[in-house]
């Protein structure tokens, strides 16, 4: 039986996540909140992490999170706050730095080249491609980033 993990891509602005199992993509999602950091708002993107751990019977997570330098205070309390959330919950978490994950690859690749190969492999996912190729914003980047984590987090666990 597949295990099924959760790829996640976490800040205190957008919460990114795929659900994977094996090779196939079981679902996926991105929530924004906008609004400005509080504990209550910790507390609501923990909830809502965790009625996804519960749908799918997350095992395990595969977290990609961003260099030291690029993260603000408020992202790494909520990535505390999540590891003891997860060790509470006997999930394990696996975490992923941009440059490890580019290690996967044979040849150095840029993020749309990356973006644009999920989408030509999970056609679910030509949409959301299109769709960030005419942001002036990036937004849905980091729903590629967290299929991407999950599903190499997948194939290393084979």
């Amino acid at each position: 039986m597949e295990k099924t993990i959760l790829g996640l891509s976490i800040n205190t602005r957008m919460t990114s996540l795929a659900i994977i199992s094996g090779d196939q993509i079981l679902n996926y999602d991105i929530k924004f909140r906008p609004e400005a950091w509080t504990p209550i708002k910790k507390e609501l993107i923990l909830a809502n992490l965790h009625s996804w751990f519960e749908r799918y019977n997350i095992t395990s997570i595969a977290l990609i999170v961003p260099y030291e330098n690029q993260i603000s205070s408020q992202s790494k309390e909520l990535l505390e706050s999540l590891k003891k959330h997860l060790n509470k919950n006997n999930i394990s978490l696996c975490v992923y730095s941009p440059k490890t994950l580019h290690a996967f690859y044979q040849e150095p690749k840029t993020k749309k080249e990356i973006m644009q190969e999920l989408a030509s492999e999970y056609t679910e996912l030509v949409y959301y491609y299109k769709k960030e190729m005419q942001n002036k914003n990036k937004y849905y980047i980091k729903l590629f980033d967290a299929v991407q984590v999950g599903i190499i987090h997948s194939q290393r666990m084979k």
